[in-house]
């Protein structure tokens, strides 16, 4: 009886030529060398930002929940759903601690705050730390990445 051959036609002889055509990369692996130290980057980044903060304050957001906007930074509507699961958070659990890992970020004019230089520059202190007094009732823009 003959030998059957496989679909396609190639039969025994395509196998083995198949296996031939693959070769095994055998150069050695070199490491690349970054051409900017990221290590120094972040530090110039700290460095410039610890240069702007003008310090910390505690914010009661409950009673500036009708002047906070979301959904500014990524050009998404407001989100109700969103904003209402904060607030809640907030009602639920209140301050989480006076840490800098849970604090949000303002960036505004310092003509907008009544006194400045009443403010803390660390957490060192929490019983120090003021509340945020505005000028106005302008309202504040939350622009994180959530938001």
């Amino acid at each position: 009886m003959p030998v059957k051959k496989a679909r396609g036609g190639g039969g025994k002889k395509a196998k083995e030529d198949e296996a031939s055509v693959l070769h095994m990369n055998d150069r050695p692996i070199e490491v690349t060398i970054p051409k900017t130290d990221l290590a120094k980057e972040t530090q110039k980044l700290d460095n410039q930002v610890a240069k702007c903060k003008v310090g910390i304050a505690w914010v009661d957001l409950l009673a500036i929940a009708g002047r906070l906007k979301f959904g500014v930074y990524n050009d998404r509507p407001e989100n109700e759903t969103e904003m209402k699961r904060l607030v809640e958070c907030f009602e639920k659990y209140g301050i989480v601690s006076m840490k800098e890992i849970s604090a949000i970020p303002l960036i505004m004019k310092t003509l907008r705050l009544k006194d400045a230089k009443k403010l803390t520059k660390t957490f060192d202190e929490p019983e120090e730390i003021v509340e945020l007094e505005m000028n106005n009732l302008d309202p504040i823009v939350v622009a994180s990445g959530q938001h």
